[in-house]
């Protein structure tokens, strides 16, 4: 079946992919492609075709990885049609299929953690190093929206990151890249529907009330749009790059050469105190959570050291945070 959709009536020109921005891309590596048949992720594996064209002998082998998650009557049909999607584009793909034998997970995490899940282990066997997903610029959008809702701090404002590891599931050698963060998905559309390149239409994403997302998609921006002066996408997307660089900004002040007025980590406000620690996390590929972060500066405040692992801990030296492996693993404090 093959899917399309109208332009919206004040739909800013959206960016084309960031491949290059978001390399660099090694020979030596090995990519995976986040595909499942749909528009977006249909989009994203033709236009990486055409940027490992622009590479020449340069460009990483990839692979296309299509998910069975097995959670709804049909879903195995549904991986093989995309499977051949990316089999006709000349691109290698190969179905992650969910253990039949195990409950399917219900809602939109329960599917991802079992998405993410398979992909960890499939970047261990097929030695992966960077997996592309299809998110793009209406999912930003959705997802800064479903975090206000959900009562988000100034750091959940950025939204979906271009680029992260994969550090959930152990492996910090793992990046996930987002190439399409800047595209919105009317126009994926149209450039499909213009090349003649067929896609699957997953039921389930028409269905206002199959997901939260679906609400928002369907029903919440529409009336927005209608209501509202400005493109209400856009102003969205204008919040998270903001966001973003507030955390960037901040983040290189807990550098040691940073800015001196970040120096007193524990006279800071606590957004500041929370988001020094969430960079260490980040920059030395520990998993970033609200609950760790709100536990890890309650122990600094108390204790001037937490920590982090059996190897790393966190302290404050000189009023700035530090991260330390320890020399002694089973000395814990």
């Amino acid at each position: 079946m093959e899917g399309g959709s109208g332009d919206s009536k004040r739909m800013t020109s959206s960016a084309g992919p960031s491949f290059e921005a978001i390399g660099p891309w090694s020979s030596d590596s090995k990519v995976a492609l986040a595909c499942s048949g749909g528009a977006d992720s249909t989009f994203l594996a033709l236009k990486w075709l055409d940027f490992a064209r622009s590479l020449g002998g340069q460009a990483p082998p990839a692979i296309v990885w299509v998910v069975d998650h097995g959670h709804r009557t049909g879903s195995a049909e549904e991986a093989r049609k995309a499977k051949a999607i990316y089999l006709k584009m000349g691109l290698e793909a190969h179905i992650l299929q969910a253990h039949r034998e195990e409950k399917p997970p219900k809602g939109e995490s329960g599917l991802r953690e079992l998405r993410y899940g398979l992909f960890a282990k499939a970047a261990i066997e097929g030695d992966v190093s960077v997996i592309l997903t299809a998110h793009h610029a209406d999912d930003q959008a959705e997802t800064v929206l479903l975090r206000i809702l959900r009562g988000t701090g100034l750091r959940g404002l950025a939204g979906i990151p271009e680029r992260r590891w994969l550090t959930e599931f152990e492996m910090p050698d793992v990046e996930i890249r987002r190439p399409l963060l800047k595209c919105r998905g009317a126009q994926i559309r149209k450039y499909l529907s213009q090349v003649g390149q067929n896609w699957i239409e997953d039921p389930t994403n028409i269905d206002s009330r199959a997901a939260v997302r679906n609400f928002l998609r369907h029903d919440v921006f529409p009336l927005l749009a209608a209501s509202s002066p400005a493109d209400p996408i856009s102003s969205f997307l204008k919040l998270a790059d903001e966001a973003q660089s507030w955390r960037e900004w901040v983040g290189k002040g807990f550098l040691e050469d940073g800015q001196d007025w970040l120096a007193d980590w524990e006279h800071l406000p606590s957004v500041l105190r929370r988001e020094g620690i969430a960079e260490i996390l980040r920059r030395n590929q520990h998993v970033v959570s609200r609950r760790r972060v709100m536990d890890l500066e309650g122990a600094l405040l108390n204790n001037r050291s937490a920590s982090v692992d059996e190897i790393d801990r966190i302290c404050i030296a000189k009023g700035r945070l530090r991260l330390e492996r320890r020399s002694d693993p089973q000395k814990r404090r």
